[in-house]
């Protein structure tokens, strides 16, 4: 599987406030500057298939958020590349289990892929090797 590296924890970032307008509630967006700052404290998954960041801004409040919402400054400089490749297993490669799926970074996927049975498994492997 292709994975973008993570910017390390305790990192200073910077988000566009424009990128997330329509995903937070009006009444924190309004205490929210146009620029946003802040550190990296934690990382959170989604479904098994995309990483989100935890922030702490500057102002002491926590919001989650992704690479594509960072600023691009951001994004050079810790060299963070967009993806939209997926990867198209042919037969030979599932009779082998060779399983490779590269997801694209901003959680907009092809229902073909989110209804595959090998990505539920894989993620079913996944979430239950913490549980037992």
């Amino acid at each position: 599987m292709e994975v973008n590296p993570l910017i390390p924890i305790g990192a200073k970032i910077k988000v566009d406030k424009s990128k997330i307008e329509n995903l937070l509630p009006n009444k924190l967006l309004d205490t929210l500057p146009k620029q946003i700052n802040g550190e990296i404290v934690d990382y959170k998954m989604t479904d098994g298939m995309g990483i989100g960041y935890v922030l702490m801004t500057e102002d002491n409040i926590k919001i989650w958020i992704f690479n594509t919402e960072l600023n691009e400054q951001t994004k050079k400089e810790y060299s963070l590349e967009e993806s939209n490749k997926y990867y198209n297993p042919q037969n030979s490669d599932l009779i082998l289990g060779k399983h490779k799926v590269a997801y694209e970074i901003n959680g907009n996927r092809n229902i073909k892929t989110i209804a595959n049975p090998i990505n539920l498994i894989n993620w079913l492997i996944f979430t239950m090797k913490d549980i037992f």
